[in-house]
């Protein structure tokens, strides 16, 4: 793992000289290189979504300045491979805790909004979700110089249409503007997920409508 200042340094670089930002992306970088060793002590197949999956998809496509820091990290595995990951997780000091939706592995000294959290492949996280969790399809990808398997943009736009959280539309707007859901995908999605996209988008709309509409009282 790079030091800060290397890391920094590379941003700087890049055209990217937010500190605070950076220390964010440098904590999510340090938690990410933990969780794939971890994965890969167990012998667990998984992929990243959420947040940081949204994020590797806007690097690789040097869409970086679209980018965000999001302190938790969101994987999809198999539930038959848990107890592997458990016991690994437990020996190297995280607590694992059962969700209404899955699992969290918690950091020693982090709350739980900076845990590892779990979706389980082929599982509805709650009854009132239109789709299952894909399966397990992973992309490598690089993200802060490791490689990283993650949620093709199909699987990943499924997850958020799923839970379709304040934050999840947000993921979908930055997605939508910078092209990556087209018309390919959208149309290989189920159609109750298409008419939340249509939804979404419908938000996307209002939200720049009331902000076009805003005195600017200077």
């Amino acid at each position: 793992m790079k030091s800060f200042e290397d890391f920094v340094a590379d941003s700087a670089q890049a055209g990217h000289v937010s500190l605070i930002f950076e220390q964010g992306m440098y904590f999510v970088a340090e938690d990410l290189e933990k969780l794939l060793k971890l994965f890969e002590e167990a012998r667990a197949p998984f992929e990243v979504i959420g947040g940081v999956a949204v994020n590797a998809h806007l690097f690789a496509a040097a869409q970086r300045s679209r980018s965000f820091v999001t302190r938790d990290i969101d994987v999809l595995m198999h539930r038959s491979d848990l107890d592997r990951i458990r016991q690994v997780a437990n020996q190297r000091g995280y607590e694992a805790k059962r969700m209404i939706d899955g699992y969290a592995l918690i950091g020693e000294g982090l709350h739980i909004s900076e845990a590892i959290h779990i979706l389980f492949v082929g599982e509805k996280p709650k009854s009132s979700y239109p789709a299952f969790n894909p399966l397990l399809d992973p992309q490598l990808m690089v993200l802060f110089g490791l490689t990283v398997p993650v949620a093709p943009l199909r699987d990943l736009l499924i997850l958020k249409l799923n839970s379709l959280r304040p934050k999840d539309v947000v993921h979908l707007e930055i997605l939508d503007e910078v092209g990556f859901i087209t018309k390919e995908i959208e149309t290989g999605l189920p159609s109750e997920l298409r008419e939340r996209l249509t939804l979404a988008r419908k938000q996307f709309e209002h939200e720049q409508e009331g902000d076009a509409g805003e005195v600017d009282p200077d």
